[in-house]
């Protein structure tokens, strides 16, 4: 049967490597904890917004889904009206142009192929991709070029895509270029400052019946073509969280799933090197999403998984730039 991706993707896996940790309380004005959300910020309503997702249920055995959406303004979380398909692995991009939130892909009990857009906090699906039905994917928008970027992601145990695809709001079209090597979970961010797709990681395919290998390597499309980037940076690792500081003009990385554990360190990333910027603040994790709130500049986080069944997160904190601070109790 196929369940949720990473820490889930091949049954009794991370129980067997992670302890279990305690489950965090609830709060009614905070987003349940979970993992495989998707994050998002909305230039135009000048908040973070979080959808989707999934955690573990009955010791594992099963899988509580999410279709609510959640407005983050740097003190509270409200929550919006539920709409769509409850799905995790989902992933969120913001179309500078024409003031949209679009979500590509996502799992629940079979991976997704749709196109959505948020018109007045309510999804709406615009189309298909039935090329590359996919969970866990990386998804940009490249505001200079006008289209979203796909590459990657999974449509079941075992798979991963390798190829690039573009999408102009009404098709789609396969990107004529040699793609890094297949993978999902990855990390996946558009640079403005350089006109730059990065990606980072992720878990790659490995031989029949191992476990995937993490991945370390680094990566930029231009448009036209990719090129790796032979750097030094964080431990190969995938489910980190991933955005960009457009005020700095770097990509900001933190935590992330690598084969000692779970990591809680921070990263930028500058086009030419990788810096590491923090081994505190959130305690270690995979799946601890982000988005860059430009309006008040700050890198907000969100949930995540420290261990496996019992470990999904739902604490928020903000990255000021050198520093995280737990926003609320």
């Amino acid at each position: 049967m196929l369940v949720p991706f990473l820490l889930a993707l091949i049954p009794g896996l991370a129980v067997s490597i992670f302890p279990q940790a305690l489950p965090t309380s609830q709060d009614s004005a905070t987003p349940p904890r979970r993992a495989h959300h998707s994050m998002v910020y909305d230039a135009a309503g000048q908040r973070v917004l979080l959808t989707g997702g999934s955690t573990p249920i009955e010791g594992g055995r099963n899988f509580e889904f999410f279709n609510d959406l959640w407005a983050f303004d740097g003190v509270r979380w409200t929550r919006l009206p539920p709409s769509g398909a409850k799905s995790s692995g989902s992933q969120m991009a913001f179309n500078q142009m024409r003031n949209q939130v679009v979500a590509f892909g996502g799992f629940n009990g079979r991976s997704l192929a749709d196109v959505r857009v948020l018109e007045h906090d309510t999804w709406r699906t615009i189309g298909v991709h039935p090329e590359m039905p996919t969970a866990e994917p990386g998804f940009i928008y490249d505001v200079r070029r006008n289209r979203f970027v796909a590459f990657g992601g999974s449509a079941r145990q075992g798979q991963a895509y390798g190829d690039t695809w573009e999408f102009d709001g009404d098709n789609w079209t396969r990107v004529p270029t040699a793609s890094p090597p297949a993978r999902q979970a990855h990390s996946m961010v558009y640079d403005q400052q350089r006109s730059r797709t990065v990606v980072f990681g992720g878990m790659g395919l490995g031989p029949a019946g191992q476990r995937p290998p993490p991945l370390g390597d680094t990566w930029e499309f231009d448009g036209r073509s990719w090129s790796e980037k032979r750097v030094m940076g964080p431990s190969p690792r995938f489910g980190a969280g991933v955005a960009y500081d457009s005020k700095r003009g770097v990509v900001i990385l933190f935590g992330g799933v690598a084969a000692e554990g779970f990591r809680g360190d921070t990263w930028s990333w500058n086009g030419t090197e990788w810096r590491k910027l923090a081994d505190t603040g959130p305690e270690a994790r995979g799946m601890g999403y982000l988005a860059y709130d430009a309006a008040r500049d700050r890198v907000v986080l969100f949930g995540g998984r420290k261990g496996y069944p019992d470990g999904d997160l739902n604490d928020t904190w903000e990255w000021v730039g050198d520093v995280w601070h737990r926003v609320g109790s």
